[in-house]
């Protein structure tokens, strides 16, 4: 196996109409990827453990090692580290407070649709930094 070469456009839509869902599978499919490149030397864990928050923590980290090593330290393990956390988390607040208790009254509007979807949109940010980056030593 060896790393896919994958357009940026092919996963904003992929994305866009998995609702999120392709995000997780982009994930999953670099880790392993990346972990038959690096061999035993910086692997990621098990993805389950993607979902179990705290251990989350953990294995980001774990990712962001296995992405640095891949690129040849093009990408930094503490920017791979702390984008997707830090986005993700605040992509997190920015949706409740849309959608949140307090907003739960109203119905669905469009503006609310384009919030969220920019919000989704903004959370590939740190996939294609890494897609980018990834894309040059693909084959």
């Amino acid at each position: 196996m060896r790393l896919k070469h994958r357009s940026l456009i092919g996963i904003t839509l992929l994305t866009i109409i998995t609702l999120g869902i392709y995000q997780i599978y982009w994930y999953f499919i670099t880790k392993t990827e990346m972990n038959v490149i690096n061999g035993k030397t910086v692997k990621v864990p098990f993805f389950l453990w993607f979902f179990v928050p705290i251990i989350n923590i953990w294995w980001y980290w774990r990712f962001a090692k296995a992405i640095e090593k891949v690129t040849k330290e093009n990408v930094n393990r503490w920017t791979a580290f702390l984008a997707p956390v830090v986005l993700t988390f605040i992509a997190g607040i920015t949706v409740f407070l849309v959608f949140g208790p307090n907003n739960v009254g109203g119905l669905i509007t469009p503006s609310r649709l384009v919030y969220s979807l920019a919000v989704l949109v903004a959370s590939l940010l740190p996939i294609y930094y890494f897609q980018s980056n990834l894309n040059k030593y693909a084959k």
